[in-house]
């Protein structure tokens, strides 16, 4: 068993952390986003 074919594949556990991270991190802003617009 090996790895996600990955532009790094020795650091494919990193890369896939830094993927999620990024992606909660925009939905985080975008919810916070809207909590601001619709609650003043």
């Amino acid at each position: 068993m090996k790895g996600p074919e990955t532009p790094f594949p020795r650091h494919w556990l990193y890369y896939l952390i830094l993927k999620y991270a990024v992606i909660v991190a925009a939905v985080a802003v975008t919810f916070y986003t809207v909590y601001r617009l619709y609650h003043g």
